[in-house]
């Protein structure tokens, strides 16, 4: 956790809008080959730590990938695939089918629910779930692609005004998450498709701002005026540093 920390200060003293030297550029993945990328970069990372078994085509993918509540982001390093996680939205009021549910609704079903039922801002609560957030193997210590991945989840947090953003965290990334203002739920329990256990965690909307200023290197903004708008119209974005 110390080179976390250490390497989170060097970020932030950084320029924030400098653009990356590292060729690093995402992209929503709303067609098939962005699709794929995400899938097979959850396959390599997944099989390494010993999480899955080896699955035909290299591709690592689920029923949540089908449904119309979640959206990956892949991550290129000069046109490489190299990181990427999905982002699921759990809305009692969109209305439409298929946003009741995410992953951390099945696992923890009456602690969502409790939280949903907490949520006292005179509408539907609506959350994010952080999920199946992955590096590849090669660049399993670069620890750059962490806080860009926690950049592009803060703008969709963001973009969706959600109330609280949900993970289920493997006990020993518990730390991390906790210098991102989340807290402890309940868990652990297996999460779905791997082979391990996790806590259920939250960080309220309210505290998101202190997120952004002890770590301000993951605020991307929100809005047409955001760096990484056009991604939500299918571009490609640069990555900034």
């Amino acid at each position: 956790m110390s080179t976390l920390k250490s390497h989170t200060a060097g970020l932030v003293r950084g320029e924030m809008m400098r653009q990356s030297p590292s060729g690093l550029t995402a992209r929503l993945a709303l067609d098939e080959q962005t699709k794929a990328d995400a899938y097979a970069i959850r396959h390599a990372s997944y099989l390494a730590g010993g999480y899955i078994d080896p699955m035909p085509g290299g591709l690592f993918s689920d029923a949540d990938d089908l449904r119309p509540n979640n959206r990956s982001v892949v991550i290129y390093r000069h046109n490489r695939p190299v990181a990427s996680v999905r982002m699921s939205v759990y809305d009692r009021d969109r209305g439409l089918a298929g946003f009741d549910e995410i992953p951390a609704s099945r696992i923890f079903p009456d602690e969502v629910a409790a939280l949903a039922d907490e949520v006292a801002t005179g509408r539907p609560a609506k959350f994010i779930e952080i999920n199946r957030l992955v590096r590849h193997p090669d660049f399993a210590t670069d620890y750059e692609l962490v806080f860009v991945l926690y950049r592009f989840v803060g703008f969709f947090v963001a973009e969706e005004k959600a109330d609280m953003t949900l993970s289920c965290v493997r006990r020993n990334h518990t730390p991390f998450y906790k210098r991102l203002h989340f807290e402890y739920v309940a868990g652990p329990r297996r999460y779905a498709g791997v082979k391990f256990e996790t806590n259920l965690m939250r960080c309220p909307n309210s505290s998101y701002a202190n997120v952004l200023k002890d770590i301000p290197v993951v605020n991307a903004g929100a809005g047409p005026g955001s760096a990484y708008a056009g991604l939500l119209r299918g571009e490609t974005v640069r990555v900034f540093a």
